[in-house]
């Protein structure tokens, strides 16, 4: 007498394919030596800085790295060892450095926006351009009718050349979302600290830019 056949309700749970230890160690690998090549450019570069703008080199190193390496981590989990992560750790970089400078002399040179939008072109094709180019004039409009409207009060011509970099990096979309980011933060942060001062004083607004078009590199 054949036995009965009892079929089992659920489907066969899948198998999991394991990960050899040898891979494991090799992603390891690699993404330390991603955050090691991070931290040692963002030490260049707060040396640069810190000796341009006289500041303490110690606090100035720190500050860059722990940057560099924050947003290095994050973007090598989000992206992986690959050109966005490269790309993205460039331009946080270049934000960084665009960010001290603003703070410390209001001012931001003109060859950092360069620097951007010379970094947009990693990983992309020649007929991205025109694109580019468009996603830079329409995400500028909002910040030259800011400009004009304030008579450069508010924002300087530095703000609005990083933005069309940025936005020349980022398209369209993404670099619009980073610019209202970045905007609302630094209204708040402005109107935050204005009203512990006994009179208004000018801002840095590429620090919260930067925070910005950072974040809307991720999406």
């Amino acid at each position: 007498m054949n036995a009965l056949m009892i079929r089992p309700i659920l489907p066969r749970i899948p198998r999991i394919e394991e990960v050899s230890s040898a891979d494991t160690a090799m992603t390891i690998l690699t993404f330390t030596m991603c955050l090691v090549l991070a931290g040692l450019t963002a030490f260049l570069v707060s040396r640069y800085a810190a000796e341009h703008f006289k500041e303490n080199k110690k606090k100035t190193a720190l500050a860059f790295i722990g940057i560099a390496v924050t947003v290095g981590a994050l973007l090598l989990c989000f992206f992986g060892c690959a050109v966005g992560a490269v790309k993205g750790i460039l331009f946080c970089l270049i934000l960084a450095y665009s960010s001290y400078s603003d703070i410390k002399t209001r001012e931001s040179d003109d060859y950092l926006a360069v620097m951007v939008a010379l970094t947009a072109f990693i990983g992309r094709e020649v007929s991205d351009i025109p694109g580019m180019l468009l996603s830079a004039v329409l995400a500028t409009i909002p910040m030259l009718l800011v400009l004009i409207i304030c008579k450069g009060k508010a924002i300087g011509g530095a703000d609005m050349k990083l933005t069309a970099a940025c936005a020349f990096l980022l398209g369209l979309c993404r670099g619009i979302v980073g610019l209202i980011a970045g905007l609302t933060i630094g209204i708040i942060a402005n109107l935050i600290i204005q009203s512990k001062k006994d009179k208004s004083e000018g801002f840095p607004m590429i620090p919260y830019l930067a925070v910005g078009f950072m974040a809307a590199y991720f999406i």
